[in-house]
């Protein structure tokens, strides 16, 4: 069972990967990643509906990560947008220093991670991946003009849905960016309309005609999700159990490719310096908690 303190933890963690799953080329899994609870949170998702015995503990456990990742993505959805657009890069460096200070948890995850040819290849998969994705990014940009929501119709919905079950695998394959794949699919900036000042306009107008509207987007988008990590989960779950070594290598590889997909250069200025002291923290947070692992306390 977990403790207070482990609740609390799990919580924090929940809220870390909501707010990382906002931000375009940072992956709510490779959080997962840095604290430690990536194969707690595969287990709970692929078998909290099969698994009698350990059911409410593994909903529990799922219950407190994502009401954590539920209040940062509505709370903190504005603060993340202003740091992001004053401070980027002490904003990003911090997350690199999350990354990089996983990499040494990874590797330590399983006893027997010395590379062989398979593991080799695995690794080259998952890192090829996410340099390609990275790419694609490069070449699409990102077009802010697509934040309209007034004209949703039904198949839009339909497509809401699509979309989130893939973006749901950044929550299941670290590297991969929930947001970047919203971005791809067309709807990021939508659904980022759709989130922005949506609890204090939900209490000073009430629901309105686009209230109505942004609840019923983000609501489908939601169903999309449920239905994608139910889906990423079970597959990943599975790797982890018959192939942990070799699934383990194919993550460092899109966790270190991940690192090239949001490395936004340098600067020699004070804001450099200050990116620099946010890449260590973030190094230093990630060895900290990322060896705390297991949803029991």
């Amino acid at each position: 069972m977990m403790n207070i303190k482990h609740e609390i933890r799990v919580f924090l963690i929940g809220m870390a990967m909501g707010v990382a799953n906002i931000i375009p080329g940072v992956s709510g899994g490779t959080i997962a990643v840095v604290f430690g609870i990536y194969e707690d949170l595969m287990e709970a998702l692929s078998n909290f509906l099969t698994d009698k015995t350990k059911r409410w503990q593994y909903i529990k456990f799922l219950s407190i990560l994502f009401t954590g990742a539920l209040v940062s993505i509505v709370s903190l959805a504005q603060v993340l947008s202003w740091s992001f657009e004053n401070y980027p890069l002490p904003t990003v460096y911090f997350f690199l220093g999350l990354i990089i200070g996983s990499i040494p948890v990874v590797i330590k995850s399983h006893p027997d991670m010395k590379p062989t040819l398979t593991r080799s290849i695995a690794f080259l998969v998952g890192f090829i991946a996410v340099i390609i994705l990275a790419l694609m990014q490069q070449e699409s940009g990102v077009d802010t003009a697509g934040t309209e929501i007034s004209s949703i119709g039904l198949s839009d919905y339909l497509y809401f849905i699509f979309s989130g079950a893939l973006a749901a695998s950044a929550m299941i394959i670290p590297g991969v960016s929930g947001s970047f794949i919203l971005i791809l699919l067309g709807v990021y900036w939508k659904v980022l309309g759709a989130l922005s000042g949506l609890t204090s306009t939900l209490l000073s107008d009430g629901f309105t005609a686009e209230m109505i509207t942004k609840l019923s987007i983000l609501g489908f988008l939601f169903i999309g999700m449920m239905i994608g990590i139910l889906i990423f989960s079970k597959i990943m779950s599975w790797a982890l159990k018959h192939h942990p070594a070799t699934t383990m290598h194919l993550i460092l590889g899109l966790i270190i490719g991940s690192i090239y997909q949001i490395f936004p250069g340098f600067e020699m200025s004070l804001n450099g310096v200050i990116a620099i002291l946010a890449l260590i923290f973030g190094i230093v947070i990630s060895l900290k908690f990322g060896v705390e692992k297991g949803t029991e306390g």
